[in-house]
């Protein structure tokens, strides 16, 4: 744990997937509350979406999927650190100009209702 699902509109020209679970990763281990090896991170593109009634909005929503028993403040820590990755939008051309909106969302997952085995 945890597992990141990152949803993002399709009118994101040019988003480098990859770089961006990178940045997450990387974020989520600066925050020393998970091992490397536990963090399993996906990006799905929304190719049919809308904004309210607008064109020119875009989104990245971040669901962080983390076993229960994170205090508060870790978990203002873990929001607040995914929330800035993302506001460097590193992972896009320089040239992106649309307005986007930045969503993270952490959600408790019960500790006895997970299995893992590694093989």
């Amino acid at each position: 744990m945890p597992h990141v699902v990152v949803d993002y509109s399709d009118n994101l020209t040019g988003l480098n997937a990859k770089q961006l679970l990178e940045e997450i990763n990387t974020t989520l281990i600066e925050t020393e509350l998970f091992s490397p090896e536990d963090i399993k991170s996906r990006a799905r593109k929304d190719e049919v979406f809308l904004i309210g009634l607008g064109v020119d909005q875009a989104y990245i929503h971040v669901k962080a999927y983390i076993l229960s028993g994170r205090t508060a403040e870790q978990k203002q820590l873990m929001g607040e650190q995914l929330l800035a990755a993302l506001s460097n939008k590193k992972y896009l051309p320089q040239e992106f100009n649309k307005e986007i909106q930045l969503c993270v969302e952490l959600i408790d997952m019960p500790r006895d209702d997970y299995f893992k085995q590694v093989v």
